[in-house]
């Protein structure tokens, strides 16, 4: 009988298949959940860093077309009254392109930015035709700056400066509900009518006259999801020509 017991003691240590199947199923449920919330933190931590630097991008590229636009300036000063010639500081006004004279960031400029004698024609405008390379996307747009250091008119000879301001512009993507356009402007320009009151357009159709601009609108839309699902930031802001007339 001492011997029966303890067989019978001994039969039940360790543990039994069930056990051990319901065992690996807990095993298995805890895994999963906690493979699950860290992919999902490493796709939340992703999408905030894009956006981040989406945000950073729009910002900066904000604030040098602000600086850039508020230091244009026309090339001459108006002739003597008493009836002055206006001299435009925009030369190019399009949706995605606007050129100016400026003495922005110039040696020998004064300190507002000004100066006749430091005046660079310099231009910002959206590449629209150039696919840019991976890992950028390519339905989106590169936004550039440049300036034509020798006046010669082409912004593309040895001497003459560019930088990236934007990349991933998607305006080109993205329908424009004020106007029924396929694209957003990067630019918008307001002027003066004929009876001194303010009006808005992007000047798609170059009928715009240039002196009579005061302002411009800017519009940045950056894709922050590479070439994924569309996701954007958008930023605008308005910019007063300083130097433009009054009248």
């Amino acid at each position: 009988m001492a011997t029966l017991r303890t067989q019978r003691r001994g039969s039940q240590a360790g543990i039994t298949l069930v056990e051990l199947l319901v065992s690996v199923i807990i095993l298995a449920i805890i895994s999963t959940m906690l493979v699950t919330v860290w992919i999902n933190l490493q796709r939340a931590s992703a999408t905030s860093v894009r956006t981040s630097n989406a945000r950073t991008t729009a910002r900066d590229a904000m604030s040098r077309i602000s600086s850039e636009l508020r230091g244009a300036q026309p090339t001459a000063l108006p002739s003597p009254a008493p009836s002055p010639t206006v001299q435009p500081p925009v030369t190019t006004a399009a949706p995605m392109e606007v050129c100016f004279n400026s003495a922005f960031n110039l040696p020998g400029a004064n300190a507002d930015g000004s100066g006749v004698s430091a005046l660079r024609p310099t231009r910002i405008w959206l590449d629209t035709a150039t696919v840019p390379p991976s890992p950028w996307n390519p339905n989106a747009r590169t936004l550039y700056w440049q300036r034509d250091m020798d006046g010669n008119g082409s912004f593309s000879d040895a001497g003459d400066r560019s930088i990236v301001l934007a990349r991933n512009v998607a305006n080109l993507l993205v329908p424009d509900t004020l106007n029924g356009s396929p694209y957003t402007p990067v630019f918008r320009y307001a002027y003066r009518d004929a009876s001194g009151g303010v009006l808005w357009t992007d000047n798609a159709d170059s009928s715009l006259d240039l002196a009579s601009v005061v302002a411009v609108s800017v519009r940045l839309i950056i894709d922050k999801n590479m070439g994924g699902e569309p996701s954007y930031v958008d930023l605008t802001t308005t910019v007063r020509l300083r130097n433009a007339s009054a009248d």
